[in-house]
């Protein structure tokens, strides 16, 4: 064979390998170990709800325990 049907060939070959690689991965990602594809319709509204609850019990216990900043002393560590 000439070497630009070696050429050919290899492209080929490295095509499928980043095909096949590029497959295991989206199947193992969204049906491996995480369990199942991305949440879809009733079952998306609902997780959406409870994140956004955890958002906002974040934000409250933000509000009432604000961050203490520290002292303007570059070597001095502690919080005022």
């Amino acid at each position: 064979m000439s070497s630009f049907a070696w050429l050919l060939l290899l492209v080929f070959l490295l095509t499928v390998l980043g095909s096949a690689a590029l497959l295991l991965v989206t199947v193992k990602y969204y049906w491996g170990e995480r369990g199942t594809p991305p949440a879809t319709g009733e079952r998306r509204r609902v997780q959406k709800d409870l994140e956004l609850r955890l958002r906002a019990k974040q934000i409250e216990h933000a509000a009432q325990n604000p961050v203490k900043p520290r002292k303007p002393g570059f070597f001095d560590n502690r919080k005022t």
